[in-house]
């Protein structure tokens, strides 16, 4: 192997992306996936949204509380295992930390702006390359079911937002005329926030997309692939040991979502990602009346609903876990529960045998931004830590991380989400 060759360790949508971008800028690349093909883990059926109105950190006062109430309660939004606390417990602390108000707004705005610029340039890919997946520029609604949540949440965007064009506030009237299927729920809704900007898709046929031009334009990718250790010497990179071979190369870019902190580990390196499991349940909705049109936001229960082309998706929960890969019976119905609350017209028309339960795990980081950029180490690199905004985000961080790696000026301020920070 070539050792000026990159490789990207972790093949879902960061790794991709960071990929498909570094090729574009001349460099080789070759990306390490240990599963059976790309995209198989945390990006595979994600909520498929590509969404800045959602730059909020999960360290919110109200979070933290709802986290705290939810311990041991499968039934819960939020909810911490007791058996995660000891494993947690520093993190915590530090995840704890940066919820003060002023530091909740300085993170949300921070991810506001890399959110922004992220979305462009996934835009600007999409138009290169034809991508096709189920995408959809109509923006997200988000609805509120009291008036002091809608208030506050209007207030916490005017304070991210540059402008108030980019969302408008709607009563329960003008929501049904939006989303014409609410109209069952109307009156049981304040209102709503609309941001048009946002858009939707399938994060997974994302990937594809990404696969498929990598490898069109001379990247490699290598599946079923383990990482054993990274092997440094003088304080700078050598080689990747694989359960396939050993590869030498002087620059390595991880990429491996909640995985990255244990690879990581091996080069006495501690990053503060800690994972946090998710779930989504996808029906098939071919032939059905009462489709809605606009994936929608209920922020009060992190859940999502976003229609995809014959399908709908509802996708949310936030478990402090760790790796926990239990399917549990009481998350699937309460994502039953929330579309039937949601959209109780198509609920009832909905095959449930077409249901596919899925859960991933987010890599959130203890200060609520990611980790993009060079490391202590020599020659390594992190691109992780985007949490519930992976792909919202994807494009963005992968420009920032090209930008380090080859010391070129950075179009955004790459500073907040710089890796030395606790690298």
């Amino acid at each position: 192997m070539n050792d000026k060759q990159i490789v990207i360790i972790g093949g879902g949508l960061q790794g991709l992306a960071t990929a498909l971008t570094l090729i574009e800028r001349g460099e080789d690349v070759l990306v390490l996936e240990r599963e059976e093909d790309v995209a198989h883990s945390t990006s595979f059926a994600n909520a498929g949204m590509l969404t800045p109105s959602q730059s909020n950190p999960w360290n919110s006062p109200d979070d933290i509380l709802q986290v705290l109430s939810g311990i041991g309660k499968k039934d819960s939004p939020m909810t911490l295992s007791i058996g995660a606390i000891p494993s947690l417990f520093f993190w915590g602390l530090k995840f704890v930390a940066n919820s003060t108000p002023s530091r909740y707004r300085k993170i949300s705005s921070n991810l506001y702006e890399l959110g922004n610029y992220s979305k462009e340039l996934t835009k600007q890919l999409r138009q290169k390359y034809d991508f096709s997946y189920d995408e959809s520029e109509k923006g997200t609604l988000k609805i509120y079911r009291d008036h002091a949540r809608l208030n506050k949440s209007v207030n916490n965007h005017q304070n991210i937002f540059s402008s108030n064009k980019e969302f408008t506030v709607l009563d329960n009237e003008e929501l049904v005329e939006l989303e014409p299927q609410l109209n069952p729920i109307k009156n049981d809704l304040a209102g709503g926030i609309h941001f048009p900007n946002d858009e939707t898709g399938d994060a997974y046929k994302f990937c594809k997309n990404l696969e498929d031009t990598i490898r069109n334009n001379g990247g490699r990718i290598l599946c079923n692939t383990k990482i054993n250790r990274i092997l440094t010497n003088k304080g700078e990179v050598n080689c990747v040991v694989t359960d396939r071979a050993i590869l030498q190369t002087k620059r390595v870019v991880i990429c491996a979502g909640s995985w990255s902190r244990e690879i990581l580990k091996q080069t006495k390196l501690n990053l503060p990602v800690r994972p946090v499991k998710g779930y989504s349940l996808t029906y098939e909705t071919a032939g059905l009346n009462n489709q809605p049109n606009i994936s929608l936001v209920d922020e009060s229960i992190h859940t999502a609903v976003t229609p995809f082309e014959n399908r709908i998706r509802v996708a949310g929960t936030a478990e402090f876990v760790n790796f926990d890969n239990n399917i549990h019976p009481e998350r699937e119905k309460y994502l039953n529960d929330m579309l039937k609350s949601i959209y109780p017209n198509l609920y009832s028309q909905i095959d449930k045998t077409t249901g596919k339960l899925w859960h991933g795990f987010r890599p959130m980081s203890a200060d609520g931004l990611p980790f993009i950029g060079k490391t202590s180490i020599k020659g390594l690199l992190v691109n992780c830590g985007q949490g519930h905004l992976g792909w919202t985000l994807a494009m963005g961080s992968a420009a920032l991380l090209a930008d380090q790696l080859l010391d070129t000026k950075s179009d955004i301020n790459s500073e907040p989400y710089r890796a030395s920070r606790s690298l």
